[in-house]
């Protein structure tokens, strides 16, 4: 996995990403009255998910948000649509 380089102009930019998009999984989670534990059904494992729901920054590829978007029943684009 490839983490963004904090010398890089788009560094914050991706951090504000990264923070929105934590914050979408977590509320679409609770949303559907799923656990945590519910996402190992999407081949997410429970650790994995617990660090993408606490620290931001771990959202990092592609694979993971294709994963989570099933989750909910989303497409990828649906998924980074935020409010």
């Amino acid at each position: 996995m490839q983490r963004p380089n904090a010398d890089s102009a788009y560094y914050d930019e991706f951090l504000q990403l990264q923070e929105k998009l934590q914050q979408r999984i977590v509320t679409l989670r609770n949303n559907k009255n799923m656990v945590q534990e519910d996402m190992a059904d999407y081949e997410l494992s429970l650790r994995q998910y617990q660090r993408m729901e606490q620290d931001p920054q771990t959202i990092v590829s592609l694979w993971q948000l294709f994963k989570i978007a099933k989750a909910h029943g989303l497409k990828v684009d649906e998924l980074l649509h935020f409010d």
